[in-house]
C-alpha cells in the first residue's frame, strides 16, 4: 500500500469538505426555507450555525470511518493479517497496532499455527540437556 499524494490528500479533503458541508445542511436547524435562504446574504449567527452543523458532521464522520477502520482490521485478521500488516496499513507500529486493536483474534491463531519443537516436551527437555544417566 502507499501513501497518497499531495494532490490526492487534497482532493479527498474536498470531497470530504463537500459530504460533510451537505451532511451539515441536513443537519443544521433553520427555520429559513430553501428560497428565502438563496434570496439573502446569511448573517454571523447564520454562518456561526452552519460552521457549527460541519463540525458535528464531521465529528460523527470521524466516529463512523474509525469504526470502518475496526471492521476493516478484523477483516483483514481473518484472512491472514498480522500486527505488523496492521500497524503498516495505517502507518504505525506493531506495538502501536496491538495496543489500538487489543482484542483481535491474532494471537489465538497465531498460537495454534506455532509448531512444538522436536520431542515435543520443549527446548528444555531431558534428551536436549545431556545430562548422565537420562536417556
Amino acid at each position: 500500500m502507499r501513501d497518497l499524494t499531495p494532490d490526492e490528500r487534497q482532493e479527498l479533503r474536498r470531497e470530504l469538505s463537500a459530504v460533510a458541508a451537505d451532511w451539515a445542511l441536513r443537519l443544521k436547524d433553520s427555520d429559513l426555507d430553501g428560497r428565502r435562504r438563496a434570496d439573502h446574504e446569511p448573517n454571523s449567527a447564520e454562518r456561526m450555525r452552519t460552521h457549527l452543523a460541519r463540525m458535528a458532521a464531521g465529528e460523527q464522520m470521524r466516529t463512523l470511518l474509525a469504526d470502518l477502520v475496526s471492521a476493516s482490521a478484523d477483516e483483514a485478521v481473518q484472512h491472514g493479517a498480522g500486527y505488523p500488516e496492521l500497524g503498516a496499513a495505517v502507518g504505525a507500529s506493531r506495538q502501536a497496532a496491538r495496543k489500538r486493536w487489543p482484542n483481535l483474534s491474532i494471537s489465538k491463531r497465531r498460537a495454534s499455527e506455532w509448531k512444538q519443537p522436536p520431542g515435543g516436551i520443549g527446548w528444555a527437555g531431558d534428551s536436549y540437556l545431556g545430562y548422565p544417566g537420562t536417556a
